[in-house]
C-alpha cells in the first residue's frame, strides 16, 4: 500500500530531543556549576573557617597601636629626662618594633581573613604566609597552621581557590553549607581562646 501522502514526515513522528542546556557566562552550565559546588562544598567551608580564624588575628590592630603608644611615651620620658635609666631608650625601641609588628600582622590578617572568607583566589600567597606564621606560635595554632596549609595547597584547595570555582559560586548562590552545632562550638572556643592566650602571654 502506498504511504499516505498527507501523513507527517517520519522524523516528525519521533520523540523530540530536548535542546541542550544553555551555557552561562564563562562557558559553564548551571548543572556543571552545581555539580562542582556540591563536590567541594565541605572543603569550601573548611577554608572559610580558616579565614574566620585569620580575622581573629586582626585583633592585633588593637594591641599594636597600644605598644606604639607605650614606645612613644617612653621616648618622651627619655627626652624630658624623666627616666634616666640606660635601658629606657632600648625599651622604647622594643615597644615601637612590637607595635609595628602587631599592627602589620593585624592588617594582613584582616585582609587575608576577608579574602579567604570570600574564597578570593587572588591572595593565595598572603594566605600561605599567614598560616605559616601560625607554625611559629608553639601552640595549638601550630597544628592549625599545618592543617590550613594542607587545605590551601591540596588539589581540592586549588580548585576551590580558582577563578572557575568563583564563577561556579556566582552561578549557585542557592547552594550553602550547613554548619553543625559542634563546629560552631569548636570555632567559638578557638575565637575566644586566642585573645585569652595573647592576654596571658603578655601578662607573663
Amino acid at each position: 500500500m502506498d504511504p499516505n501522502p498527507y501523513a507527517p514526515p517520519a522524523a516528525d513522528r519521533g520523540e523530540m530531543t530536548p535542546p541542550p542546556e544553555p551555557e552561562m557566562e564563562g562557558g559553564m552550565t548551571l548543572a556543571e556549576a552545581e555539580a562542582l559546588r556540591r563536590r567541594h562544598l565541605t572543603h569550601e567551608a573548611r577554608l572559610q573557617s580558616v579565614g574566620t580564624m585569620m580575622l581573629v588575628g586582626a585583633l592585633n590592630l588593637l594591641t599594636g597601636p597600644f605598644f606604639l603608644l607605650m614606645g612613644i611615651f617612653a621616648v618622651i620620658g627619655v627626652a624630658m629626662n624623666l627616666d634616666t635609666e640606660e635601658g629606657a631608650l632600648g625599651g622604647a625601641a622594643v615597644f615601637g618594633v612590637l607595635g609595628l609588628m602587631f599592627t602589620g600582622f593585624g592588617a594582613l590578617s584582616l585582609r587575608g581573613g576577608r579574602g579567604l572568607r570570600r574564597l578570593d583566589p587572588k591572595h593565595l600567597t598572603l594566605y600561605t604566609v599567614l598560616v605559616s606564621l601560625w607554625l611559629l606560635s608553639c601552640s595549638i595554632f601550630s597544628l592549625l597552621g599545618l592543617w590550613a596549609l594542607v587545605l590551601l595547597h591540596a588539589p581540592a584547595g586549588k580548585i576551590v581557590l580558582s577563578p572557575e570555582y568563583a564563577e561556579a559560586r556566582r552561578l549557585t548562590p542557592h547552594i550553602r553549607f550547613k554548619t553543625s552545632v559542634v563546629t560552631w562550638i569548636v570555632l567559638g572556643l578557638l575565637v575566644l581562646g586566642l585573645p585569652l592566650a595573647m592576654f596571658i602571654g603578655a601578662a607573663l
